[in-house]
């Protein structure tokens, strides 16, 4: 119970701060047309590739990734220079306020190394996005073959 006017209105005010703060400090990312590419038999690495949209108001960043069939997961960009494609490593992404990031073969892209098990057509991944917030996304991506 509130003593005097002014210490209600103080306690009021602070939890309609706190809710609206919390309601916007974590946007969840908005995942669409996630897919991990089937590799070549014998192969333990794999590529995962997904369209991110950040609906809030802040930017997001995906500092690490983990995911359930792999060692090591990173962040890469293909490179073309000189006729020769690179992959360049990338520490965090941002995801711009109101915005989106696409990766597509040929660009941005998720490396899932060091497989446990060769990855099958139908299977699914569950990728989990490690956010600086210190909030963590966890999708399921399914593995698709060539002709998909």
């Amino acid at each position: 119970m509130c003593i005097g006017i002014s210490k209600c209105s103080w306690t009021k005010l602070f939890a309609v701060f706190t809710l609206t703060f919390s309601a916007t400090a974590f946007a969840e990312v908005k995942i669409e047309k996630a897919w991990v590419q089937l590799a070549p038999p014998g192969a333990k690495s794999y590529a995962a590739y997904l369209h991110l949209q950040n609906p809030g108001d802040v930017p997001v960043i995906i500092q690490s990734l983990s995911a359930d069939c792999c060692q090591q997961v990173m962040l890469h960009r293909t490179r073309v220079k000189n006729n020769k494609a690179t992959m360049e490593h990338l520490e965090e992404l941002a995801i711009p306020a109101q915005g989106k990031v696409v990766m597509k073969p040929g660009g941005l892209h998720i490396m899932l190394m060091k497989a446990a098990m060769p990855l099958k057509v139908d299977d699914n991944v569950e990728l989990n996005l490690h956010l600086a917030s210190g909030e963590q996304q966890t999708i399921s991506v399914p593995v698709i073959g060539y002709d998909e």
